[in-house]
């Protein structure tokens, strides 16, 4: 029985990560934004995104104004991403 659960473990983690994708914009917590601020959240997987293509994906969804993306939070716990990439990376778009 071991070798079956072991290979149904192993299937699993493919199609899991198989599933990764792109990164991509997601809903920020309220408390980041403010009346002057606009705060942007990354959804990624760190196996499939590096933190150049998160933070041009920031820097791209960051108003005219204010192009200049500074990560503030990251984190991987109770947020709006999904599983295939769990890790919300939050900035805060500043004037440069």
């Amino acid at each position: 029985m071991s070798g079956r659960v072991a290979v149904g473990l192993l299937t699993m983690t493919v199609l899991l990560s198989a599933c990764a994708r792109d990164a991509s914009i997601t809903s920020s917590d309220v408390w980041h934004e403010g009346p002057n601020q606009t705060a942007v959240s990354v959804c990624y997987s760190a196996s499939v995104s590096t933190r150049e293509q998160v933070l041009a994906l920031a820097a791209d969804a960051c108003p005219v104004d204010k192009p200049v993306p500074r990560l503030i939070d990251e984190d991987s716990f109770l947020n709006n991403c999904p599983l295939s990439k769990r890790i919300r990376a939050t900035f805060l778009c500043v004037a440069p």
